[in-house]
């Protein structure tokens, strides 16, 4: 299992397939023939966990993108990587 709250960088699975788009990202997952849609918030995170991001190196980010307020920064954060874990998207 995931923990959101840690600092250490996930691995996102080599094998996805990812499209940007202009309000977000596409994931496709050939193994499991899923399709993931990504909104804007999603992608940036997803784009710093393939970067090798740290939990607090992706709340800052966001934190500064979308100047919101730190704790709804991890909150979220912390959300998107649980829903990452669970629709297995991360390396095991």
């Amino acid at each position: 299992m995931v923990d959101g709250g840690s600092p250490s960088p996930r691995t996102t699975r080599a094998d996805l397939l990812c499209r940007e788009l202009v309000d977000g990202a596409m994931l496709y997952d050939a193994v499991h023939q899923r399709v993931h849609h990504l909104n804007e918030t999603a992608s940036l995170v997803w784009a710093a966990c393939r970067r090798g991001e740290t939990t607090e190196g992706i709340v800052a980010e966001l934190c500064r993108r979308f100047d919101v307020p730190d704790q709804q920064a991890r909150d979220d954060v912390e959300t998107l990587l649980r829903t990452f874990a669970a629709s297995g998207l991360f390396a095991r």
